[in-house]
């Protein structure tokens, strides 16, 4: 699909902390696309071979605290499981009262000698500067991250 979105992602600049903005020509790619952001910060996930696969499930009233709970649910992937996604990721966003993200994540086990190291780990999610918003005929999505 193609839309005027001015990229899938970018990334500016913030003390101590990384802001990231994703697009999408629907709502779920921009989902996707910040998830893939995430995970660039500390790897590169087009060297990821989607050999494995994890179910995620998260729900909230409202669209910045889904974005929230995403986003940490990825941070705890990568913490906990050493998961490594890769850009391959089927989304699907429901609204049902709240909103809800019903998502595969394809990916890997992270190994530094296969995904690379930029050299930075994300710590936490905040609500900092978060903004979800269409833009003409794309949508974007940014929060900033504790690195």
């Amino acid at each position: 699909m193609t839309c005027g979105k001015p990229a899938d992602y970018r990334y500016g600049e913030h003390t101590a902390d990384v802001l990231i903005q994703a697009y999408g020509c629907t709502l779920e790619e921009a989902f996707v696309n910040a998830a893939v952001a995430l995970a660039e910060v500390t790897y590169s996930t087009s060297k990821v071979e989607p050999k494995h696969s994890r179910e995620v499930e998260v729900e909230y009233d409202d669209l910045e605290g889904l974005l929230f709970k995403w986003i940490d649910e990825l941070l705890y992937l990568f913490d906990a499981e050493k998961f490594a996604i890769s850009r391959k990721i089927d989304l699907k966003l429901e609204k049902d009262g709240g909103y809800r993200i019903k998502a595969v994540l394809y990916g890997d086990i992270y190994s530094q000698e296969k995904h690379g190291f930029t050299g930075l780990i994300v710590k936490a999610m905040t609500f900092h500067m978060m903004e979800i918003r269409q833009i003409g005929d794309y949508w974007m999505v940014q929060y900033v991250v504790d690195i």
